[in-house]
């Protein structure tokens, strides 16, 4: 398993990010997001749902164990 480190200066940066990744993603992938409360993991999904072309409100992933929604 790889990890990886993403540094963002805000939330505008970390939706874009993420919708980017989102956009590369070709189904079949698992994401593990762990921060604290506040790190923006909400932001990240909500943009990685947005690359996904999921228009359905997306709700914080934390305390989730399976969260799906089609795109």
């Amino acid at each position: 398993m790889k990890e990886y480190t993403f540094i963002s200066h805000s939330p505008e940066e970390t939706r874009a990010f993420a919708a980017k990744l989102g956009e590369l993603l070709s189904g079949g992938e698992v994401l593990l997001l762990n921060g604290a409360p506040g790190a923006g993991k909400t932001t990240f999904t909500q943009g990685l749902a947005k690359g996904l072309g999921i228009t359905q409100t997306v709700n914080s992933p934390t305390f989730t164990i399976v969260k799906e929604y089609e795109g």
